[in-house]
């Protein structure tokens, strides 16, 4: 099926959130189709029939309202983006992203906000330039959780390879920026923490989160199917993980613990979705 794009007028672009202070999401949609992605919900909200995977909506308005919108908010902290990927394949038309920090990286805000990149995509790349521009305060995340390119392939359809995130990972921090990682989904039989520890401590990230997988169903609709039919080896260790979810996430939290100081790799946050 062929990519639904629609340009669309926004009423804001920059939204105050419970996530941290304000997040901006410069599209609605996101081209990448991960089946784990839990930002589904948000369909219902705005009556959207299609597919998630199989539509963007561009806010096409976003930079003419973030100027305004930035000079009228108190300083905090802005994480691009909650609900999408940034720099989703569409991002490459439109450059909104770009533009968006070329806004962010003018002096009257450069200082009074601090902003987290949050991307699986290596078009990132293209911004190094505005990113090193904002300096200090600007802190750009990779998320990353199966390593393998062909699996990930399966379940991150979109997205850019692991291998090449770490490259990008890597690319950013001898550009001068400020990286994180972002070890997510974590998934039973899929994820290998260890492993991917290891890769972001050779990235020289500065920290990392760990997010475990969304427990909702709608994400588990999606995402075990997948599971069946292409890693049917795996499906048990999934099915023990719902049956046993408390003691799955205890054990995560141990693991977490210990390749914390087996790797010298400071761990923000374990992050839990509560609801299920």
């Amino acid at each position: 099926m062929d990519m639904i794009v629609k340009e669309i007028k926004a009423k804001s672009c920059l939204t105050k959130s419970k996530l941290t202070d304000y997040v901006i999401n410069p599209y609605t949609g996101c081209e990448h189709g991960c089946k784990y992605c839990y930002a589904v919900f948000i369909k219902r909200f705005q009556d959207i029939k299609e597919d998630w995977g199989d539509f963007v909506y561009v806010k096409i308005n976003c930079i003419e309202l973030l100027e305004k919108e930035l000079k009228k908010a108190k300083p905090g902290n802005i994480w691009l983006s909650s609900v999408c990927d940034c720099y989703q394949p569409i991002e490459e038309k439109y450059k909104l992203t770009r533009r968006i920090l070329e806004v962010l990286s003018k002096p009257e805000f450069k200082d009074k906000f601090t902003i987290e990149i949050l991307t699986k995509s290596s078009l990132i790349k293209r911004d190094f330039d505005l990113i090193s521009k904002v300096g200090k305060n600007l802190e750009l995340g990779m998320s990353l959780g199966i390593l393998d390119d062909k699996i990930a392939g399966k379940i991150e359809p979109f997205a850019a390879k692991p291998s090449e995130r770490l490259k990008t990972l890597k690319e950013a921090h001898k550009s001068g920026i400020k990286t994180y990682g972002f070890i997510s989904p974590v998934m039973p039989g899929l994820v290998n923490l260890d492993e991917v520890f290891k890769k972001m401590k050779e990235a020289e990230v500065e920290y990392v989160w760990v997010e475990l997988l969304n427990m909702r169903k709608s994400t588990l609709d999606r995402l075990l199917p997948i599971i069946r039919d292409e890693f049917p080896e795996k499906i048990c260790d999934f099915e023990n993980m719902i049956k046993n979810y408390e003691k799955y996430v205890l054990e995560v939290r141990e693991k977490v613990k210990c390749l914390e100081k087996k790797y010298d790799l400071r761990v923000r946050e374990v992050v839990v979705h509560e609801e299920r």
